[in-house]
C-alpha cells in the first residue's frame, strides 16, 4: 500500500515528465496532494522567474492528469521547497524546516554537506544526522525575518536610553 509521500512522489514525476515535453524550462519544484480538498498544489520555477502567464501554462498543460482534482500552480516563493541535491547544495549553511518520513512534525536544522547518500543537518547544538533524499517529506527553506530583528534591536536601544 502506497503512502501519501510515495502518492505525492508519483504525481509529481508524471507532471514533471508531461512538462518536460510542453514547457521544458519550467522546473517541478515540488507537488502537494491535499487529499480531502481534492486539491494539488504544484510549485513551478525557471531561470528566469515565474510569472502569472507560466502558471497558467502549466495548468493548461497538465490539467489532463489529474482531472479529479483543483489546480493550483505556483512559484515557489522565498520560504521555497527543498528536495533535489541541487535545491539543497544551493543552500548549504543556511536553516529549513524539514520532516521526515515516520517523524509526526517537522524540524528546524542548518543544512551542513549534500552528498549521493542525501543532505547533512545539525539542529541547533545537536549532532550531525544524514537523512536519505527518500526519506524527506517536506522541506523549505527558513527565511528570516529581517525587520522584524531589526526592529527587536531598534526597541531595545530606545528602551536602554529611557533608563
Amino acid at each position: 500500500m502506497s503512502t501519501h509521500f510515495d502518492r505525492e512522489r508519483e504525481l509529481q514525476a508524471r507532471i514533471a515528465a508531461e512538462l518536460s515535453e510542453a514547457l521544458p524550462e519550467i522546473e517541478v519544484v515540488e507537488v502537494e496532494l491535499d487529499e480531502p480538498r481534492e486539491t494539488v498544489r504544484i510549485f513551478i520555477d525557471r531561470a528566469e522567474g515565474i510569472g502569472f502567464e507560466h502558471c497558467e501554462e502549466v495548468s493548461h498543460a497538465i490539467h489532463d492528469l489529474v482531472p479529479e482534482h483543483e489546480l493550483e500552480v505556483s512559484s515557489p516563493g522565498m520560504e521555497r521547497p527543498l528536495r533535489s541535491p541541487e535545491s539543497f547544495t544551493a543552500v548549504i549553511g543556511e536553516q529549513v524546516r524539514l520532516r521526515r518520513a515516520g517523524a509526526h512534525k517537522a524540524g528546524q536544522f542548518q543544512v551542513v554537506s549534500v552528498d549521493d547518500a542525501g543532505v547533512t543537518v545539525r539542529p541547533d547544538g545537536g549532532e550531525e544526522l544524514l537523512v536519505p533524499f527518500d526519506k524527506i517529506v517536506r522541506c523549505r527553506l527558513v527565511v528570516g525575518d529581517f525587520f522584524a530583528k531589526s526592529g527587536k534591536a531598534e526597541r531595545k536601544a530606545r528602551k536602554k536610553g529611557r533608563t
